[in-house]
């Protein structure tokens, strides 16, 4: 390849890193953090045709599409073409690293093995490409998940004050959002999500999309309790109360599970690796001083001495 030709391939890479990179951080600052984010994800404006075409160019199985979008709202992405906007981008990615790898393999030297390197490279490069935005957004849900599943006994305590002062359901729902937003800023976004479909529609729809929404046992089993007390007309802040402490319980249980888990797996690596310190330190004196014995045992005057045994055998048959 000549000056020209290699000058024209860096620039044309590093344009299109450059307006992926772009496009990342522009996507992830629509992801859902606080309560004033909601109105934002709610005016967000559809994709051009471009970008639905393109979310199609790599095409998935309809489950884990589903999946895909699972994740993206356990992740805070709950705009309506999150899915697409996703799809595009990875896709996008993926397409830029293989074109720039054929392109790097065409314009190189014939009869060398830099274009066959440089081809396995770029298809290395567009698979990670390719799993890694999916295994990010994954770690994201997860996180995301966490942190709510932490911060709904102290949402449901509120709750509960709020529902004995006299409050309905649904004003209690705005007033602990607002409440926890500072200490759990993912627990108050979902209850104003859950309160807005209640305005919408009703409180059974909106627990039952939370519910769909987080998959989770902790939210189905609040969706559930939540739902059977308003149709059965039982009190409900009992129940949110008992199901808080519940969930603490559950907390409880789940941490000395994992402790006792972490006590079993620490003991492979105590054997690996404390072990043969502890072997070498136990058996080497003993070793070594037994290697002295035999080393100046054999040397003249020495009690395993040849001339000494024969000595000894004269003695004895005399």
């Amino acid at each position: 390849m000549t000056i020209t030709e290699i000058t024209l391939i860096l620039s044309a890479s590093v344009t299109i890193v450059v307006y992926l990179l772009g496009m990342a951080v522009i996507n992830s600052r629509r992801r859902v953090r606080n309560i004033h984010d909601v109105d934002r994800q709610i005016r967000a404006n559809r994709p051009g045709w471009f970008r639905r075409s393109l979310a199609e160019v790599l095409p998935q199985p309809k489950d884990e599409v589903e999946r895909v979008g699972q994740d993206l709202k356990r992740a805070g992405f709950y705009g309506a073409n999150a899915v697409i906007e996703f799809r595009s981008t990875r896709n996008l990615l993926v397409l830029a690293i293989v074109v720039m790898g054929v392109g790097s393999a065409v314009a190189a030297r014939p009869g060398t093995d830099l274009p066959r390197n440089l081809l396995i490279v770029s298809l290395c490069a567009a698979a990670v490409a390719y799993v890694g935005p999916r295994f990010v957004i994954h770690l994201q849900a997860m996180k995301r998940l966490n942190s709510i599943q932490r911060g709904l006994p102290d949402a449901l305590d509120i709750i509960h004050m709020c529902l004995t002062g006299g409050l309905p359901l649904r004003d209690s729902l705005a007033r602990v959002s607002k409440e926890v937003e500072f200490f759990h800023p993912d627990v108050a976004v979902e209850l104003e999500v859950v309160r807005r479909h209640a305005e919408m529609d009703s409180m059974a729809k909106a627990l039952r999309e939370f519910s769909r929404r987080m998959n989770a046992p902790d939210v189905n089993a609040l969706a559930t309790l939540v739902t059977q007390s308003e149709r059965t007309g039982t009190n409900v802040a009992v129940a949110v109360t008992e199901f808080a402490d519940g969930i603490r319980r559950q907390f409880r249980q789940r941490a000395e599970e994992r402790a006792g888990k972490t006590s079993i797996r620490m003991l492979f690596p105590v054997i690996l690796c404390l072990s043969p310190p502890v072997m070498i330190l136990l058996l080497g004196p003993p070793v070594l001083q037994l290697r002295d014995f035999l080393q100046n045992s054999r040397k003249p005057g020495g009690v395993l001495e040849s001339n000494s045994f024969g000595e000894n055998r004269d003695a004895l048959g005399n």
